[in-house]
């Protein structure tokens, strides 16, 4: 037995040692180079305001159940119409009620197009605690505020700005390239539905997708300090699960045993304490550690470019230390709506949670939703289950479209480290894996953590120099992608 255990150490310590051997070979440094993208302080101060006009249109997406009402969208469009004047005299325009897609002809009509996307619509500002109003568009301390700013008006404005100036610049894409912005995409996204039945009912198919998603952030993952470009390649599903109680009622002064809210109670405390969705380091997660590892300092770099051999303890330490490192490896639960007696002194004949499950890749909806109704089940509760989705497709990391994106990045962006992503939210992007297989979710704009930590909250902003980034990165994508010089590798 002895023996075992020194021939265990003996094997471990060669590996370690094969493992801090790797660790330090593949070491590198961010190569400081010249960005194939500048922008004047003119550009800097004429795409904030820009984005500043569109942000002060509450565009607020309508609530389930409501009916919409396309007054403020169509107020904003009125705007982009005379902020991009080209862009609308010059594309092909079609809308699909308040959804906006325009088409750029291409010079030859069999290439693929390319389509750049966002939404229009913004979730409500209802927070009590914002700086500024947030639909004042308000330009200070460099950045625009406001509900929209970052999510994702910044991106749609990004794109027809991009696009405007290749127009006047005189430039003829080989293929086709897309603008689509829908107007309900926090709702659920109907409008990329109707968009994208349109592209099929027309024949068309698309050679990449580019929607929102990752973005350029600094201190993104634990011993990276270069900024890291994530670009989501795949998005984790989303489903509401209603969980029901049933009881006999009656007044509080006499209450039974397991009454409908101390059985849903049982029931959050036991699937919050296990976590019982099945844990699985899929290939996108395992390359974005390893493609970010030479960049990290040693420790991290020795785990984190070493997955072959640490990837059992990252599965067990991850999800402890972060809560993305549950998201990236499993289904999640979230409990976010309950609700029971009307009174305090009665007790509920009927009471229910909700949570909401973001189905992982490894375990679709359908077995997500099992894992629930075994636990509740086990309590003696109902189970409701509304309409939802597995996780999307995953975009092919070693294919053509995102390593091209990738390249242009690198150029575009000499300080940063590109890696795919795994997204835990989702997007109207994924709509249109019906007409094409490279959906890419990425926003070339530079955010702050406490600009991250604000989508969907108060004091939402992004900075001037982070939107004229992005206006030009999409310019020099285009021109590269949709360019007569682009040859398909």
């Amino acid at each position: 037995m002895k023996y075992v255990i020194l021939v265990a150490l003996l094997v471990f310590v060669v590996l370690l040692i094969i493992a801090a051997v790797r660790a330090e070979k593949m070491k590198k440094k961010i190569i400081r180079r010249k960005p194939a993208i500048s922008f004047t302080e003119e550009e800097e101060a004429l795409y904030a305001q820009r984005l500043s006009e569109i942000v002060k249109v509450p565009t607020i997406t309508a609530k389930q159940g409501e009916e919409r009402d396309l007054t403020e969208f169509r107020k904003m469009q009125e705007i982009m119409r005379k902020q991009y004047p080209l862009v609308f005299s010059k594309l092909e325009y079609v809308d699909i009620d308040g959804s906006m897609l325009l088409r750029w002809p291409g010079k030859d009509p069999n290439k693929l197009g390319i389509l750049l996307m966002g939404h229009q619509d913004v979730v409500p500002a209802e927070e009590t605690d914002w700086k500024y109003d947030p639909f004042s568009g308000e330009i200070e301390g460099g950045c625009v505020h406001g509900r929209g700013a970052m999510d994702c008006k910044c991106t749609v404005m990004c794109e027809f700005s991009a696009i405007e100036e290749l127009l006047a610049e005189g430039f003829e894409p080989e293929c086709d390239v897309y603008l689509a912005s829908s107007v309900d995409e926090e709702l659920g996204g109907f409008g990329a539905d109707a968009t994208v039945a349109y592209l099929k009912e027309k024949g068309i198919r698309l050679a990449a997708v580019m929607d929102e998603g990752g973005a350029i952030v600094t201190n993104q993952l634990p011993g990276l300090s270069a900024p890291c470009a994530s670009i989501g390649v795949v998005e984790k599903g989303t489903t509401h699960v209603k969980v029901i109680a049933h009881g006999d009622g009656g007044h509080s002064s006499t209450p039974p045993a397991n009454t409908p809210i101390v059985r849903l109670s049982r029931f959050v405390t036991e699937v919050e304490k296990k976590k019982p969705f099945k844990k699985h380091m899929i290939e996108v997660v395992s390359r974005m550690f390893e493609d970010a590892a030479p960049y990290m300092t040693f420790p991290m770099r020795l785990i984190m470019g070493n997955l072959w051999l640490f990837k059992p303890l990252m599965m067990v330490v991850l999800p402890k230390v972060s809560k993305f490192g549950e998201a990236f490896l499993s289904t999640t639960c979230a409990f976010t709506m309950s609700g029971g007696s009307s009174a305090p002194n009665v007790l509920p004949d009927e009471a229910y949670v909700v949570c909401n499950l973001r189905p992982a890749v490894h375990q679709n909806r359908e077995e997500s939703i099992e894992v629930i109704k075994k636990y509740a089940k086990k309590h003696n509760l109902i189970v409701e289950t509304p309409p939802g989705h597995s996780a999307s497709n995953i975009t092919d990391i070693d294919g053509k479209e995102f390593r091209f994106l990738k390249q242009c990045l690198n150029k575009a962006y000499p300080d940063c480290v590109v890696i795919p992503y795994y997204m835990t939210g989702g997007t109207d992007s994924r709509k249109y894996e019906a007409v094409c297989k490279n959906v890419l979710r990425f926003c070339p704009v530079r955010m702050t953590n406490q600009q991250l930590a604000a989508m969907h909250a108060a004091n939402e902003n992004i900075g001037m120099s982070a939107i004229a980034d992005g206006v030009k990165f999409y310019k020099y994508y285009v021109q590269q992608r949709a360019g007569a010089d682009y040859k398909a590798k």
